[in-house]
């Protein structure tokens, strides 16, 4: 099952995307994706989130710590999109076996990093806690900004 959004064409957010094509021996991947303009409340990109989610447990199980674990990495990498550039960005979930990848791309090339922990200051815990949750994370530039990726286990957290 997938999942595709109305997307900009000529859009630099979308350079670098792969295609979406169907297993030719199996089930369609299960994929979300969707373009924002950087004006959309943070909750449309988590509500893209759970209705993924409910496409995917059709094919496997997810933990309750791993939905809501899903909407917190969502949300935090989304945030970080909308705080840290200008443009729009892009949201894209797919789902492999025991995984979900969350990616994001910006339109910024500045590569996040974690700041160093303080537990006095508001905000700036965004990447700590992508780290904590997902078994995986990676930023790359691309032309015109940037991807981030982060994998998560679909199975509760053995943290």
């Amino acid at each position: 099952m997938s999942h595709q959004y109305p997307r900009r064409t000529g859009s630099p957010l979308l350079a670098g995307l792969p295609a979406q094509r169907a297993e030719p021996h199996g089930p369609a991947p299960v994929r979300a994706r969707a373009v924002y303009d950087g004006t959309e409340p943070i909750a449309e990109a988590r509500a893209l989130a759970r209705r993924f989610l409910s496409d995917v447990q059709l094919r496997e199980a997810v933990s309750p710590d791993s939905r809501d674990a899903l909407r917190l990495v969502v949300s935090e990498l989304v945030t970080n999109a909308r705080t840290h550039t200008s443009g729009g960005y892009s949201l894209t979930l797919e789902h492999a076996p025991g995984v979900v990848i969350v990616s994001v791309l910006d339109t910024s090339a500045e590569i996040p990093a974690a700041k160093p922990r303080d537990p006095r200051r508001i905000g700036g815990q965004g990447l700590h806690i992508v780290h904590a949750l997902c078994t995986a994370f990676q930023a790359s530039r691309n032309h015109g900004g940037k991807r981030v990726t982060a994998t998560l286990p679909l199975t509760t957290f053995s943290r």
